[in-house]
């Protein structure tokens, strides 16, 4: 009987060296082009505004991150980072952790969202945005949002809730886009026109979905943009 056992084992530490073999191929898929940890004056001025009217943007000294503000709903601020795509429709790895603030009023709270974009362009972006308030997602491409799989939304536990630190990643390589949520996926989308995108920035973006005048209060921290490993 004891051949079998062996020939179990064997199996059993094929299968692990495989598995490590493949969670090493994971980690050497991408390699990271820019990080800011907003640890410092001269790169709390790196995160540049790129959308939005109503928009406020200071640094947070203490806490290390930026606080930007939309004092105008509805509507969205965007600030980028100063890295690009070398060309038209780059794959992009982009995440960071963000906050929706308890400075955030409670009746607007519900509406109010964080989000982070890759491809974008002057009109055009593939879009993560999450509702803290509503532990809700959404993957959302414009132009086109309302055709074919965009915008996907559901719910999500992963999700935290106000005043509770959220890492948005966002993936785009070719036509395949995934968004993950404190390291879990929730949603994944082949786009058969995903040629029609070819905005080169990354983006984190706050918005809000209600009029109103009261501030969408929120944090932001942890910048990473990766590309795929050549």
């Amino acid at each position: 009987m004891s051949p079998p056992r062996r020939t179990g084992l064997a199996v059993a530490l094929l299968a692990a060296g495989l598995a490590l073999g493949l969670a090493a191929g994971v980690a050497l898929a991408a390699v990271t082009v820019y990080t800011n940890n907003f640890s410092s004056r001269s790169e709390a001025k790196e995160l540049r505004h790129s959308d939005g009217k109503h928009c406020r943007k200071r640094e947070r000294r203490h806490a290390e991150s930026i606080l930007v503000e939309v004092t105008r709903g509805p509507g969205a601020c965007g600030y980028r980072p100063p890295v690009q795509g070398d060309r038209d429709r780059p794959d992009h790895y982009f995440q960071a952790k963000e906050k929706l603030l308890k400075a955030t009023p409670k009746g607007i709270r519900g509406g109010a969202y964080l989000a982070v974009a890759v491809r974008s362009g002057k009109s055009s972006r593939y879009e993560l945005r999450i509702f803290p308030r509503r532990h809700r997602f959404e993957l959302r491409r414009a132009p086109g949002d309302g055709a074919g799989p965009f915008p996907k939304k559901g719910d999500s536990r992963a999700i935290k809730g106000v005043d509770k630190p959220n890492v948005l990643r966002l993936q785009a390589v070719g036509n395949r886009v995934t968004a993950k949520v404190n390291g879990r996926k929730v949603a994944q989308v082949s786009d058969s026109n995903a040629r029609q995108l070819g905005g080169r920035r990354v983006e984190v973006r706050v918005g809000g979905k209600r009029r109103t005048h009261k501030n969408v209060v929120a944090s932001v921290d942890n910048l990473k943009l990766q590309v795929p490993n050549p």
